[in-house]
C-alpha cells in the first residue's frame, strides 16, 4: 500500500517509467541520516524504504543525487 501511494505521488510524473528492483537486488542506501533500501527508481529519483527508531515503516522518493549506496558493514538501519 505505501509503495503504491508513493508511485502515485512521484515528485515528477514525467520522469519516465518507474523501474522496480527485484528483492534480491535492492541495494542498501543512505539518504542523509536515513538508512534504508532502494526499491524503485526513475531517471532522476529513487524510492527508498526504511524503518525509523519508533519502528514505523516509511517509503519516500528522493532525488537520485541524494541516494548513496552503502556496503553491509556501513549500513546502520533497522531490519526491513
Amino acid at each position: 500500500m505505501a509503495q503504491t501511494d508513493a508511485d502515485n505521488s512521484h515528485p515528477r510524473p514525467d520522469d519516465g517509467k518507474i523501474i522496480e528492483l527485484e528483492p534480491g537486488s535492492q541495494p542498501l542506501v543512505r539518504v542523509g541520516e536515513i538508512y534504508g533500501r532502494a526499491i524503485k527508481y526513475t531517471r532522476t529519483f529513487g524510492l527508498v524504504e526504511w524503518v525509523d527508531d519508533r519502528r514505523a515503516y516509511h517509503v519516500e522518493w528522493f532525488p537520485a543525487g541524494q541516494v548513496k549506496r552503502v556496503d553491509k558493514e556501513s549500513w546502520r538501519g533497522r531490519p526491513l
